[in-house]
């Protein structure tokens, strides 16, 4: 399940070109006439290279978990961790990030992907089927991700494409539709608090430049409840008018300017060099630590419900 696979599926839709890797159902390469849109890597088959999870989906339970545990009906389970010997990241070193996803479906501008993680992988309950859909259009990508269970499991999936718009991310406006972010503890994890955002340095309810070396690696609330169909939550936009809006069905969005990117030799990276505030991951999910936090939105799934995440990168240029 975690062999490398370096193959590509290329898909085009008028100016917009994108590179998908079954490895991580990777968002390996997206592209605007010449133009790079996020950080990529030459050779996905290194995984040492990839240890900031550029493009993938991650999951079955994106982002942080304290001490790696969770509760479900009483039974405690246990999930590697793998950050600092005291959190599961992104489900531990076997995430979805780390499987080859089976091709289901392509075409021209679109592909399907499976994958199947029996009961017990990552230290959780279920026999869980997950599928991924990456479209084109000529206006964006659209990303729609489904899962199912045989039993009550966590999930909550998210992508992770790091995008780059400026040459100088100091430079690239940021708005995120959210009048509340989650305050965390020095290890990453939210501590309980509900925080607004009027007054701080986490407001960006009207654009505004990311700046040089921002820091920011924390979840906005969108909603405490999924919505049935995606709503406008983030806007990315360039010195030169290249505008990228996010729309998603999710309840929170996970906001990390790069600070802790790696330094990657040029010759590594396709497009834009890989350092650190290169890039910008704009992450639709849950809230974290949710199965630990009783006051935040719930991300188990039972027996018989399906996950659905719908979310759109549109782009246009002004």
């Amino acid at each position: 399940m975690s062999q490398q696979n370096p193959m590509r599926i290329h898909l085009n839709c008028g100016d917009l070109h994108a590179e998908i890797a079954p490895l991580g159902a990777t968002l390996a390469r997206l592209q605007f006439g010449q133009r790079d849109l996020i950080l990529a890597l030459n050779d996905l088959s290194d995984a040492s290279l990839n240890n900031f999870y550029a493009g993938v989906i991650v999951g079955p339970v994106a982002n942080r978990v304290s001490n790696g545990r969770i509760e479900i009906d009483g039974q405690l389970f246990q999930m590697e961790c793998n950050e600092n010997g005291q959190t599961a990241l992104h489900s531990g070193d076997n995430g979805l990030h780390n499987c080859v996803w089976n091709v289901v479906e392509q075409t021209s501008s679109s592909v399907s992907m499976s994958c199947h993680l029996p009961d017990g992988h990552g230290g959780l309950p279920g026999k869980r089927d997950i599928r991924v859909n990456y479209t084109l259009a000529s206006s964006g990508l659209t990303l729609t991700v489904t899962a199912k269970t045989d039993q009550k499991t966590p999930m909550n999936i998210a992508h992770h494409p790091y995008w780059t718009l400026d040459a100088h991310q100091s430079e690239t406006s940021l708005t995120i539709v959210a009048q509340s972010y989650l305050g965390k503890t020095k290890n990453g994890l939210p501590n309980g608090d509900i925080n607004p955002v009027e007054g701080t340095e986490f407001d960006f309810t009207k654009p505004r430049v990311i700046g040089p070396h921002a820091s920011l690696d924390h979840n906005w609330c969108l909603s405490t409840e999924k919505h049935q169909t995606p709503r406008h939550v983030a806007t990315l936009r360039a010195q030169d008018g290249l505008q990228l809006d996010i729309a998603t069905t999710e309840v929170g969005l996970q906001v990390y300017t790069g600070s802790a990117l790696p330094v990657l030799e040029a010759a590594d990276c396709a497009g834009p060099q890989i350092k650190p505030n290169a890039g910008i991951a704009l992450e639709p999910q849950g809230w974290p630590d949710a199965p630990n936090q009783p006051g935040f939105p719930s991300i188990m799934l039972d027996k018989g419900q399906t996950y659905r995440q719908i979310t759109r990168y549109k782009l246009s240029q002004s």
